[in-house]
């Protein structure tokens, strides 16, 4: 796509009948098609996961991660994700399938809602690990936990980054992301995007998420707990990546896990209402 190419791997159930398909959308930073963190790898557990429920699913690496040394200050959304997952949704609607649903991790699942609002050819969204709020107070907060006495200063950079427009690009970085990224950034409004797309959506968040916070939680339910076709799931023991798991111990990433099933059951049975 766009002159890149990516690997991907697209699990299907070869029984000739016609399956619903998943296409997985990962969260912040260079992520191959697993979406693995050490020896874990999310994606292929919940792709194999899904395929025994019936659930077809396709998976690709980001470019940022196949061609991270060519991906510099001038790389946004478009060049992120936006592109290569329309290429990807492309290839989908082209396979023996029913239905087409977004899963996004984390800043994934807000890619997923603009995906959906631009009117893209899907039939619902799953946002696992993801917020409504503006990705640069999700980082102020994470620096600020490790960090609480430069609170102000991380604010600061959090105001400085949501305030960029495409106008205003200088060269400053933010948080590890270039003003331009941040400016193609603040195009997205999530909560927004969810209302406009008015499609079947799942929310699941977790507790035990060390890099959300509760304010994320509380946020969701306060803007959707009341509309119709958005369920909202609170699990109290997964951890961002899915996994029950403490992630304050960086071990965790090292050790063998399976799965919850019973986050693969949410999404499936999700999926078949």
């Amino acid at each position: 796509n766009d002159g890149y190419s990516l690997n991907a791997v697209y699990t299907y159930i070869n029984d000739g009948k016609r399956h619903p398909a998943i296409l997985f959308i990962a969260g912040s930073g260079p992520t191959d098609y697993n979406g693995t963190v050490g020896v874990l790898t999310p994606f292929e557990d919940m792709a194999l996961a899904f395929a025994q429920k019936g659930i077809c699913s396709l998976r690709l690496d980001k470019r940022t991660f196949c061609y991270a040394s060519e991906m510099d200050i001038y790389a946004g959304m478009d060049e992120e994700y936006l592109s290569d997952c329309n290429a990807a949704i492309e290839y989908l609607e082209k396979q023996s399938i029913t239905e087409i649903y977004l899963f996004g991790h984390s800043l994934g699942g807000q890619i997923a809602t603009e995906l959906a609002a631009r009117g893209t050819n899907v039939d619902g969204i799953i946002l696992f690990n993801s917020s409504a709020r503006h990705l640069a107070d999700i980082a102020c907060d994470q620096y600020t936990a490790q960090d609480p006495s430069n609170k102000d200063l991380y604010t600061k950079y959090a105001d400085e980054a949501k305030s960029v427009t495409q106008t205003s690009v200088s060269g400053y970085y933010y948080y590890g992301a270039s003003d331009y990224y941040w400016a193609s950034y603040n195009q997205i409004n999530n909560a927004n995007n969810i209302q406009i797309a008015n499609m079947k959506t799942l929310i699941i968040n977790s507790t035990n998420d060390k890099q959300l916070f509760g304010e994320d939680i509380v946020l969701w339910r306060a803007l959707f707990s009341t509309m119709e076709n958005v369920e909202i799931t609170v699990y109290e023991d997964i951890s961002h990546f899915g996994y029950v798991c403490d992630t304050s111990d960086s071990r965790f990433m090292y050790m063998q896990m399976e799965f919850p099933l019973k986050v693969v059951l949410a999404c499936t049975e999700f999926i078949g209402r």
